[in-house]
């Protein structure tokens, strides 16, 4: 866009069912920079709303969607090498500031629907994303029964009493609250699965032996 009327457009299909965000802004990042470089101007200014985006699209190392990463380094080393007056800037503009510009920009591209064909493409990250969720929605279903639970199991609740599942992103879902101190991890471990090495777990799962301390000085808890 120059002084408010569109030089440029192109749509590209992609579809959120089988394309992460951050890949789809990658390759909108590069075709935008590709016709920037391509005209006779000294200074790109970029805006967008995801500056990790656009770090993103600077950075030539491994990632999701490096291809376009690369595509921009490429384009942007020879914009560079015409001279020291060629630059460019990256702007941030969320869209809750709803600046005129961007925000013309922002709806023309949420508002437009194009056709993905036959075969669309699928990137590695939502392909992650789906196997992650998939884990987690088979893990949480199994851990419900109780043949899976056990039947002495202690329910834990978060700050709105809705019971915590299992979960291995973030430490896990008790992890962030008792991973502190091991102590507390092994107490709260064995309050929770009403498992512990005292008498009566001793008498439950080892009735043959000796449920006393092996010391014979220290007192075995009830």
């Amino acid at each position: 866009m120059t002084q408010g009327s569109t030089r440029y457009q192109v749509l590209i299909p992609l579809d959120p069912a089988t394309i992460e965000i951050v890949v789809a802004e990658l390759f909108a990042i590069r075709l935008s920079i590709a016709k920037a470089t391509s005209m006779a101007i000294e200074r790109i200014i970029l805006i967008t709303d995801s500056l990790g985006s656009a770090r993103q699209a600077i950075d030539p190392s491994v990632h999701p969607g490096q291809a376009h990463s690369l595509a921009v380094c490429s384009a942007l080393r020879s914009f560079f090498s015409q001279g020291y007056s060629y630059r460019i800037d990256f702007w941030d503009c969320p869209s809750k500031a709803e600046w005129s510009l961007h925000q013309l920009v922002h709806n023309n591209v949420t508002n437009t629907r194009v056709s993905t064909g036959p075969h669309p493409a699928t990137s590695i990250d939502f392909l992650r994303s789906k196997s992650v969720i998939s884990c987690l929605d088979t893990w949480r279903t199994s851990f419900n029964h109780p043949t899976i639970q056990g039947r002495h199991f202690l329910p834990l609740r978060d700050r709105n009493q809705r019971i915590l599942q299992p979960s291995y992103s973030k430490d896990g879902s008790w992890l962030p609250y008792i991973g502190q101190s091991v102590t507390l991890c092994a107490r709260a471990t064995r309050a929770i699965l009403n498992h512990a090495p005292i008498k009566k777990y001793r008498q439950r799962f080892f009735p043959a032996e000796c449920t006393q301390c092996l010391c014979g000085h220290c007192q075995v808890e009830i």
